[in-house]
């Protein structure tokens, strides 16, 4: 003796069969977006060389601060190597004389990225020389 089906099961395959185009579309267009994103990192990592980070820093701003001056600055690595506990040293200078140091450490500097931080003085930088410079980072 057949087995009739219920009114549920044939509208529950009857939706299975009549999936929209837009949800076909959605889901090509996904399935691009994640093989693009694979190749373009297997790619990468084939082709590139592996260079060592390359930091440099720029001043953003002077700023006063409770009890001195914070200088704000940004931090770009464009090797293709990550930085990790990347020391920041600021020197205020007086002619030659050091006049005071500040330092901090960065915790992570992607490769090809960019950080920002701050560095504490308690003289005005902008009344002496500001020289700030990376001393050594350690490799994550």
């Amino acid at each position: 003796m057949p087995k009739e089906k219920s009114d549920k099961q044939e509208q529950g395959a009857g939706r299975q069969k009549n999936v929209p185009v837009g949800e076909w579309i959605v889901a090509v267009v996904g399935l691009i977006l994640v093989i693009g994103s694979i190749s373009l990192t297997l790619y990468r990592a084939l082709t590139e060389e592996s260079t060592p980070p390359v930091i440099s820093i720029t001043v953003d701003s002077i700023l006063p601060a409770e009890n001195g001056f914070l200088v704000r600055f940004s931090v770009q690595n464009t090797g293709n190597q990550t930085a990790a506990d990347l020391n920041i040293e600021g020197v205020l200078k007086n002619g030659e004389e050091i006049a005071e140091t500040s330092a901090m450490t960065l915790t992570y500097a992607p490769a090809h990225s960019m950080r920002e931080g701050g560095l504490f003085f308690t003289k005005n930088p902008n009344e002496l020389d500001l020289q700030i410079r990376s001393t050594g980072y350690s490799v994550p």
